[in-house]
């Protein structure tokens, strides 16, 4: 028997995933328009987005838990943001020497969350599902990038990670707008 990402009305919370989508788009700006802005507060940002977009995920699977077949990754995903977030609000001297690695890895994470997500959806025939795939294959890109060579990620972490929060955003936006229609085909 196949396990699907939805069963039946399992996205009338859809609305949760788009608040994440919008305050990481959010973050994306704010993070391109004040490049100068310090390091120690960049920081502080990505801690309260994070944890701020861990609990929007959060809420949102506990509240389809009994709708929504592997809401436990979802759940999963929400609780990783909420501990990194709070990682970086406690301690962010440290956080600033190893931030384009955590922030690497935790993107790539969500790079993964969005292609699985996305290949789920085209099973339920959704036909933009090729999009939110691109979207999570660009996730993933960026945070190899990241990865790959910290002393440039912490170089250039105020560019690479505003085009990352904007994918993340972009594709949990595009997600919710197709859990919202799922919901009302379902």
């Amino acid at each position: 028997m196949k396990t699907t990402y939805l069963n039946n009305d399992a996205a009338q919370y859809w609305w949760l995933m788009f608040c994440s989508g919008i305050l990481f788009i959010g973050l994306g700006i704010w993070i391109l328009a004040a490049p100068v802005s310090s390091y120690l507060s960049l920081s502080l940002l990505f801690a309260f987005g994070m944890i701020f977009a861990g609990i929007f995920e959060v809420t949102f699977s506990v509240s389809n838990r009994k709708r929504l077949h592997g809401w436990g990754w979802t759940l999963s995903g929400g609780l990783i943001d909420i501990f990194l977030g709070a990682y970086l609000l406690n301690l962010p001297l440290l956080t600033m020497v190893i931030m384009p690695v955590i922030i690497g890895l935790w993107m790539l994470f969500r790079g993964f969350m969005a292609i699985s997500s996305s290949i789920e959806l085209r099973a339920y025939g959704v036909l933009d599902w090729a999009w939110l795939l691109l979207t999570g294959i660009l996730i993933v890109v960026l945070s190899v990038l990241i990865i790959a060579d910290p002393f440039f990620g912490a170089i250039n972490i105020v560019v690479w990670t505003a085009f990352a929060f904007l994918l993340s955003g972009i594709f949990r936006i595009l997600l919710s707008m197709q859990l919202r229609s799922l919901a009302r085909n379902l």
